[in-house]
């Protein structure tokens, strides 16, 4: 890794958590809202996920910021040896990810099976299943939950996963039995998020943009040495964690609030991460552009946790590109 990607990870890997955060000053964030797509996708993931997440790529797409940083060759969804097989599924499905695909909601479980996801965007459901169709190397077996076209392939674990095409705006991702679980609950009430959940998620700052939640981290700790780095033993206070970040055009805000676990002095975890920044800060030192993100990173307790704000601007972006 280079030294200015360095700067970004001490900022998104600071506490092997993800802890960046925004450029405002309010202590209480807005939360993801009750948007109908927002709704509907955590009505439809496992409401015992420990982790669940959403990417809009539609706002990436107009992200001046972001298309600086990509050199304005978009998300960037295949490349090299993949490209002639995408142009293929491009031409033959009329869906290209790169143009056709808004957002993506994702959940998973630490030790689960793999991660469900329902992905909105526009999609021509006979057009995909003929191609499927024809692309018998897929492997992949066609079925029907409720009527709606599933289809599943085998894992190396033995288990059957895949995709269900609801309808023109609408895919869902997961195993086998997570897939036919979501499809029952299409139309109906569903499962509200856990109380524990929701409180993540009414902490994320940038609902628009990208964000994750991972709540009961403190069941993945471990024993740490004694000279392990300060941002580690700040990662090892966190009970939850909420990231998310806004694509604008001069730059992209970020905030992470990490919840700390019941008893935890936030100061001393707050002192911890400030801690990583300063390290951090002496591997990119002859980088402007990579410090001026470092310098103006903010590490404040707040009740219950630790709030930590940045923000990557267009010249740290770009640089990371040149890199």
């Amino acid at each position: 890794m280079t030294r200015t990607l360095r700067a970004l990870a001490a900022l998104a890997l600071l506490p092997a958590l993800g802890l960046v955060s925004g450029c405002t000053d309010t202590a209480v964030a807005p939360g993801v809202g009750a948007t109908a797509q927002t709704t509907d996708a955590l009505t439809l993931l496992p409401a015992s996920a420990d982790m669940v997440g959403m990417m809009d790529f539609q706002a990436a797409r107009g992200s001046a910021a972001l298309d600086a940083m990509t050199g304005g060759a978009g998300l960037g969804f295949m490349s090299g040896g993949g490209a002639q097989d995408f142009d293929t599924f491009v031409r033959q499905t009329g869906f290209d990810p790169d143009t056709d695909l808004d957002r993506v909601y994702v959940a998973a479980s630490e030790g689960g099976p793999r991660a469900a996801f329902v992905a909105y965007g526009r999609f021509d459901r006979d057009r995909i299943e003929q191609y499927v169709a024809g692309q018998p190397d897929l492997n992949l077996t066609p079925t029907d939950v409720e009527g709606v076209p599933v289809y599943l392939a085998q894992s190396d674990d033995g288990g059957r996963g895949g995709f269900a095409l609801v309808n023109d705006q609408m895919i869902l991702g997961g195993d086998e039995a997570t897939l036919g679980q979501m499809i029952r609950r299409l139309g109906t009430d569903g499962q509200a998020p856990s109380a524990e959940l929701q409180a993540l998620l009414d902490r994320v700052q940038h609902p628009d943009g990208a964000w994750f939640v991972a709540r009961g981290l403190d069941r993945l700790g471990g024993d740490l040495p004694s000279d392990a780095p300060p941002a580690a033993l700040a990662a090892r206070a966190a009970d939850g964690v909420v990231l998310s970040m806004a694509f604008g055009d001069d730059g992209v805000p970020v905030r992470a609030f990490v919840v700390t676990r019941a008893g935890t002095d936030t100061g001393d975890v707050a002192d911890a991460l400030r801690g990583g920044i300063a390290a951090a800060k002496m591997g990119v030192k002859d980088e402007p552009a990579a410090l001026d993100v470092l310098d103006r990173a903010t590490v404040e307790p707040r009740d219950g946790g630790v709030e930590v704000d940045a923000f990557l601007t267009t010249a740290f972006l770009n640089a990371a590109r040149a890199d």
